[in-house]
């Protein structure tokens, strides 16, 4: 029995010491912040089994985040290793170009060319020849650090995303710890070059979507399960309201369908970090570990969310199997929604019926 006693007394220390260790070496300064009520899994957002129909294309590399549909009906997406990759029904791929960075939001032109969000390089125009231009990388001296989705108005304003000021794509888990609102919204001229800020304090910005006749442009806060609305003519124009509210999961990227539908993609549950909002102490010694033991706590996560121009539920998608896992974008092409993962080797599309 003392024999134990002692074996326990020293894991116990040992275990005491790794966390006085993880709190000392944490790169984060945690802040107590209050998360929005969240309604759980219930009615409108239950369970179901509405995604696992959803048919996987493999791609030629890992993190498909985000996917762009095409004019000619194929599929543009960026992948980990810097490639921008145009995917065909039929099974063929091409290379585009490589950005030298993480391209993850990104639009197909008319042209040809292919406007990128960079997480590490900033917003960029890859050209049909395969070479990058460089549009914006910095905001009145500070580096724009995590460039992540955009959308881009039918007169060349690109409206996008910087995710945080603080960490960068492969840190990113970071910010989410932390907590630093630093998030902004942000727009760029294609005629004029002009850069201009319109939303900050955002708690990890990320999706972007004009609404219809590009009244308003709505941004994604992925923590707190929010969308935002900028509203750009009318009235109202330079006003800011929540246009959706209270879901239960993180919200990624979101896309407007062109007449009456937003989609939403959610890579994960909210509840974990809403159960750490009062306590810093205990996110900054998590934020000191090893990368490995938050991510061993993620449980397999599938879910798209459909809403309506007055940012109404329509319907959830589910997938309780989650075969394309943490769904990170979602766009509605010709009848289908095509799905992006940036932890998956491939994309996802499901057939979408009248009743959806």
């Amino acid at each position: 029995m003392k024999a134990l006693t002692k074996i326990l007394g020293v894991g116990l220390m040992g275990f005491s010491v790794v966390l006085a260790v993880a709190f000392v070496k944490s790169p984060i300064d945690p802040q107590v912040w209050i998360p929005p009520t969240n309604p759980g899994f219930i009615e409108g957002f239950a369970v179901n089994s509405e995604l696992s129909d959803v048919v996987l294309i493999d791609v030629p590399g890992h993190g498909p985040e985000d996917v762009s549909c095409a004019e000619d009906g194929s599929w543009v997406s960026g992948l980990e290793d810097g490639r921008v990759i145009q995917l065909y029904a039929s099974g063929v791929v091409k290379t585009l170009g490589n950005t030298g960075g993480r391209p993850v939001g990104l639009q197909a032109m008319t042209d040809g060319s292919v406007i990128v969000a960079d997480a590490i390089r900033g917003l960029l125009r890859l050209n049909p020849d395969g070479s990058t231009d460089v549009l914006a990388n910095a905001f009145q001296g500070q580096p724009i650090l995590f460039a992540d989705d955009l959308d881009i108005s039918a007169d060349g304003l690109v409206w996008f995303s910087d995710a945080s000021q603080r960490f960068g794509i492969h840190d990113f888990m970071l910010d989410l710890l932390e907590a630093s609102r630093t998030g902004r919204l942000l727009s760029y001229d294609l005629n004029t070059g002009e850069l201009t800020s319109h939303m900050e304090g955002l708690f990890f910005a990320n999706g972007v979507a004009l609404g219809p006749d590009e009244r308003f442009v709505l941004i994604n806060e992925t923590v707190t399960g929010r969308v935002h609305r900028l509203w750009l003519k009318g009235d109202r124009r330079g006003e800011r309201d929540i246009f959706i509210d209270g879901l239960p999961a993180m919200v990624d990227n979101i896309s407007f369908n062109g007449s009456d539908t937003f989609w939403v993609a959610s890579p994960n549950p909210r509840e974990a970090l809403d159960a750490l909002a009062d306590k810093p102490l205990l996110r900054r010694i998590v934020a000191g570990l090893p990368t490995w033991v938050s991510q061993s706590m993620e449980t397999p996560f599938s879910m798209v969310s459909a809403f309506d121009l007055n940012g109404q539920l329509i319907t959830s998608l589910r997938d309780p199997n989650a075969r394309l896992n943490q769904v990170t974008s979602v766009n509605e092409c010709d009848g289908k929604l095509i799905l992006g993962s940036l932890v998956s080797s491939g994309i996802g599309v499901v057939e979408l019926d009248d009743s959806e």
